[in-house]
């Protein structure tokens, strides 16, 4: 028999308002014990112990209270600005707690849909817009420093361009096409991975040089697919050259590529669970899932949670609201 939890009383006499800060203070205490801090304020306080001052760049301001939110206030002896250590960060000016902006992320993690990640953070659809978009300003250039090394796999997928003004609502055309947006994908051995818009249609060497170069450290070896944009990019970066005729039906080719394969397959499925999105953020669906792919990987090492926050506090990226 299942013992009664002797709390339910105590819960059942509270109001609607004393409700949500129990529930509030729940979150609070159980992500304290999950990641070392529980509000903003700690969060701040752990990594941005002594912040800049975003007005000046002043690195030695002076504390100067508290703020109403309990974060330490502080003001520059230069400027005479007073912040806090959340400004000129992402998370600037957000006054919903820390622990619905976890919920947010782990949410995301997994490519919920913006309405239903909504519903269950109870935040507003227009606030969880607006969130989607602050962890977009923060990984925003978080692919610019990742180059490939060892064995390199490269291939390309496909979405359509649901752009008005790119074609859409005329008859889609079969195979590739302009109306494709061609996506750029990447993957070594540590399986580190690079995603990256590479313009419409089936690329060019142009196209390829500009969208992987940077990321493949020359003297690797590239596997890929035969594509004959990619041969500019073996011949510039100084690769050896591995390629394997692109054919479901031989194993070979399924066995050599299937590490790039799977990865285009995934952010595939990743992306077409965002109904509506804009073709313009499309590189900032693929930093997020770039990102996220990197942080679940390394997450025995460093736990995911943590090293999220850590980033969206101490990334020099900041958000500012279009209304």
């Amino acid at each position: 028999m299942r013992r009664p939890n002797p709390y339910s009383g105590l819960v059942d006499g509270l109001s609607a308002g004393e409700l949500e800060l129990l529930h509030d203070a729940v979150a609070e205490r159980r992500l304290r014990e999950e990641a070392g801090f529980g509000t903003l304020a700690e969060a701040a306080e752990l990594y941005r112990p002594r912040p800049a001052c975003p007005s000046c760049g002043e690195e030695a301001p002076w504390r100067d209270g508290l703020a109403p939110s309990g974060a330490q206030r502080w003001r520059c002896p230069s400027c005479g600005a007073r912040f806090t250590p959340l400004a000129g960060t992402v998370l600037e000016n957000c006054k919903k707690p820390l622990a619905t902006w976890v919920d947010f992320i782990r949410l995301t993690a997994f490519a919920v849909p913006l309405g239903a990640c909504a519903e269950m953070c109870r935040i507003s659809h227009q606030t969880a817009r607006e969130w989607r978009h602050r962890l977009f300003a923060a990984v925003d250039g978080c692919q610019d420093r990742i180059v490939l090394r060892g064995r390199v796999w490269i291939d390309e997928t496909y979405v359509n361009d649901t752009d008005l003004s790119h074609g859409y609502g005329q008859a889609r055309k079969r195979g590739l096409s302009r109306q494709k947006i061609c996506v750029a994908v990447g993957i070594d051995a540590r399986k580190e991975p690079v995603a990256v818009v590479c313009g419409h249609g089936k690329p060019s060497s142009a196209r390829i040089r500009k969208a992987v170069k940077a990321h493949v450290a020359e003297g690797s070896t590239l596997v890929h697919d035969r594509e004959r944009a990619h041969n500019a990019l073996v011949r510039e970066n100084s690769l050896e050259d591995e390629s394997y005729k692109a054919d479901v039906r031989d194993p070979a080719y399924l066995e050599a590529m299937a590490l790039v394969n799977n990865l285009c397959s995934w952010i595939k499925r990743y992306l077409w669970r965002f109904t509506g999105m804009d073709p313009a953020n499309l590189q900032s669906y693929l930093n997020l899932y770039v990102y996220l792919f990197r942080v679940k990987r390394d997450d025995e090492r460093w736990p995911g949670i943590a090293r999220v926050v850590r980033h969206l506090l101490m990334t020099g990226a900041r958000f500012r609201s279009s209304t």
